[in-house]
């Protein structure tokens, strides 16, 4: 009789929730207490070696390297795309006859984007399968989900792509600042949405269908304001980052401003299930706590260099590589500094990791692993 009384009780229960809200379905998901965050499988843990395998010619501002079985991809200034077998180091190149500036994407095709506007598609061989002409540069990385590519351009648009023809699905565009240091992030791309930030200041959510959910300020002011640090999600949260602005946490359903720090960074931010870690623009690592801000600690890594590149590895380790070459590999926990080296040259561009090893280009084209 008691048990029978209690699941009429849970039951009256569940129905006076669903009752009383104003929404078609009941939330189970508390706000305030985000689920975890998985505990990275990607592991390169000090001691590590730093070697050079190779040297293509100038890259871009914010290059960024592509792995795709066992070989690497990068485009360069020279108008050339290289492959590098990371097994064998052996190394060819097509000429694509027109700067690459953008992020290649690869599978069985690969797929490059040029600074006069032109997106291809092309064989192992270098013939083309088929050529999209834009009207504006593309640069920043080629994102590929559920047969689609994600490709922006320079006059914040991004457009999403067929990558079997070559056929346009949609494109969403916002005005562009006045001036800017990179233009917009990576496009971060769930089941459902896509997050992506423009050099305006703002952080756009959108569905698959390219309609805008929600907007929100990140840039302060309206010179340099880009918003080029790919965002971090939760269940609950985005987190998000302006070269002039804020480092902020955004309630990822309202949108609304959960908390916000007058911090501008130029790396893209790491997470861990205890920590946001954030480079900002006067050379120090801060590791903030996730729900509201605080900082756990903080590291000056150099007072005349920023630091452009972070990589968490295994949420224990955090890789940094300032903008004069200079690695140094912190204990995530605690921001102890594990090793250092010096690479010299000159670093904007983002780890890539593949296979236990970390992999990052200098601007005069010195390709380095970590390992």
């Amino acid at each position: 009789m008691l048990k029978k009384i209690s699941t009429i009780l849970l039951l009256f229960t569940a129905f006076s929730m669903y009752s009383c809200s104003s929404t078609k379905h009941i939330n189970l998901t508390v706000e305030e207490k985000p689920l975890p965050i998985a505990k990275q499988k990607s592991i390169v843990s000090p001691p590590v070696k730093v070697e050079k395998i190779y040297s293509v010619g100038p890259v871009s501002y914010r290059s960024k390297l592509y792995i795709y079985d066992n070989t690497l991809f990068i485009g360069s200034l020279d108008k050339k795309l290289y492959m590098i077998d990371l097994k064998t180091l052996h190394a060819k190149h097509f000429n694509i006859k027109e700067p690459i500036e953008a992020e290649v994407y690869a599978d069985n095709y690969i797929y490059v984007g040029t600074t006069k506007g032109q997106l291809l598609k092309m064989d192992y061989k270098g013939d083309i399968v088929w050529k999209k002409q834009f009207s504006f540069p593309i640069i920043g990385s080629i994102v590929e989900d559920e047969g689609y590519l994600y490709v922006t351009t320079t006059n914040n648009t991004l457009y999403k792509i067929d990558k079997l023809n070559g056929k346009i699905v949609w494109d969403f565009h916002r005005n562009t600042a006045p001036m800017s240091v990179k233009g917009f992030s990576i496009p971060v791309i769930t089941n459902d949405y896509i997050y992506i930030g423009f050099d305006n200041g703002m952080l756009y959510k959108l569905t698959k269908n390219g309609d805008e959910i929600w907007e929100v300020k990140v840039g302060k002011g309206e010179l340099f304001v880009d918003v080029d640090s790919k965002a971090q999600l939760t269940n609950t949260h985005v987190y998000t980052a302006s070269t002039t602005g804020y480092t902020e946490s955004i309630a990822i359903d309202k949108a609304n401003t959960v908390w916000s720090k007058e911090i501008s960074s130029f790396a893209n931010l790491q997470i861990s299930p205890f920590a946001l870690f954030v480079a900002n623009e006067k050379g120090q690592v801060e590791a903030l706590g996730p729900q509201g801000g605080n900082v756990i600690w903080s590291k000056t890594l150099s007072y005349n260099y920023d630091v452009y590149s972070m990589y968490l590895s295994g949420n224990d380790y955090l890789f940094c590589l300032l903008s004069n070459g200079r690695l140094v590999v912190l204990n995530a926990l605690n921001g102890k500094v594990m090793q250092i080296f010096n690479l010299g040259g000159i670093f904007d561009s983002k780890f890539t990791y593949y296979d236990n090893a970390l992999y990052i280009i200098s601007r005069n084209g010195n390709i380095y692993k970590i390992y």
